[in-house]
């Protein structure tokens, strides 16, 4: 399967991390109780049967109106905000997910600085059975570090070059959205990135969850580009449809923020595999995880917090910013509209 993020390359207790955590970068757990739910086709409602501790969602719809906006374009707006919202943002992180029948819980904290200025911290403790494992990534806005335990070479993109990669195009986000998305390098901006590419959004309902105002948008694998297709190694690696038979998830629900003061926030992404019922003729989804960013508030940075200090056993740090370069020299055509999504 191709490789949709750095992380991809490590195994651990003999699950690849791409399935242990389901494409995003570092994705996290919903304990709001869900008064607008955006429900899955009819054909696909969610198993009665348990998942080891997840729950399967309910197909209610009370006190929600559908959103007549294309649901693909809500999420190209998480990603722009995602770079450039101007709040500095701290939130708890959980994810609890299903990787070859075990359970896999994520347990940390997310704080970015915002503004554009690609500064954030992530640190999480993974554990499945007796097995745990810390992990972080930090950027400074120049250079982001991840380090998946104390055995591994941390991974180092130097983000100055995307940056110089996209030349001045740089200084028209607003009316470009894939300058944004060159951007989104790792924290919840990459989670966003890698949904909008991997997925096709054909549903959205606009409601209430616990007094806050939410998009709920429902979306399954891509058999088409998107709208804005970005071209660098991360991108194509999530647009091809996974290969039968791999156990990335084929339908996903994405809750986003709809109010002014934390817009476009994603406050849940839910993952699902179609699968055969008791029956063994109608295929149901499945949960295989639930992923959050819980208590999010505003906060105050220094530069201090997005340091990365590397471990006195490291000897070396492997480089992936090719990942991230545009294959397409900017401002070619690395992004551009290729069908109505």
């Amino acid at each position: 399967m191709a490789i949709a993020n750095p992380l991809a390359s490590f195994c651990w207790s003999g699950l690849p991390w791409f399935e242990i955590l389901l494409v995003a970068v570092f994705p996290l757990t919903f304990p709001l109780s869900v008064v607008a739910q955006t429900p899955l086709p009819a054909t696909t409602q969610a198993s009665h049967s348990a998942s080891q501790g997840l729950e399967t969602p309910n197909s209610s719809s009370v006190g929600s109106s559908v959103v007549t906006i294309d649901p693909n374009q809500l999420v190209l707006n998480a990603i722009h905000y995602a770079v450039w919202s101007a709040q500095p943002i701290a939130c708890k992180v959980h994810q609890k997910s299903l990787a070859y029948d075990q359970l896999v819980i994520v347990s940390g904290e997310y704080k970015a600085s915002g503004a554009g200025t690609g500064q954030f911290r992530y640190t999480a403790r993974v554990s499945s059975g007796e097995t745990t494992l810390d992990t972080i990534q930090v950027s400074d806005g120049r250079l982001m570090h991840t380090q998946i335990g104390v055995d591994e070479s941390p991974k180092r993109v130097i983000i100055d070059q995307v940056r110089q990669s996209l030349g001045n195009a740089i200084h028209y986000a607003d009316e470009r959205p894939e300058v944004s998305m060159y951007l989104a390098i790792g924290g919840h901006a990459e989670l966003l990135r890698n949904l909008y590419h991997r997925y096709i959004w054909y549903a959205a309902k606009a409601g209430t969850i616990d007094g806050v105002d939410v998009w709920q948008l429902v979306g399954r694998l891509r058999n088409e580009p998107p709208k804005f297709a970005g071209n660098a190694p991360i991108d194509q690696s999530n647009v091809p449809a996974p290969p039968a038979g791999s156990n990335v998830p084929s339908e996903v629900r994405l809750t986003l923020g709809r109010s002014a003061v934390l817009p476009y926030f994603p406050y849940c992404v839910e993952y699902f595999k179609r699968v055969p019922d008791e029956d063994g003729k109608t295929m149901v989804a499945k949960a295989v995880s639930k992923l959050v960013y819980s208590e999010p508030t505003a906060t105050t940075v220094s530069d201090k917090d997005f340091v990365y200090r590397v471990p006195e056993n490291v000897v070396k740090i492997d480089t992936a910013t090719a990942l991230y370069l545009p294959t397409t020299p900017f401002p070619g055509q690395i992004a551009f509209p290729v069908s109505a999504r």
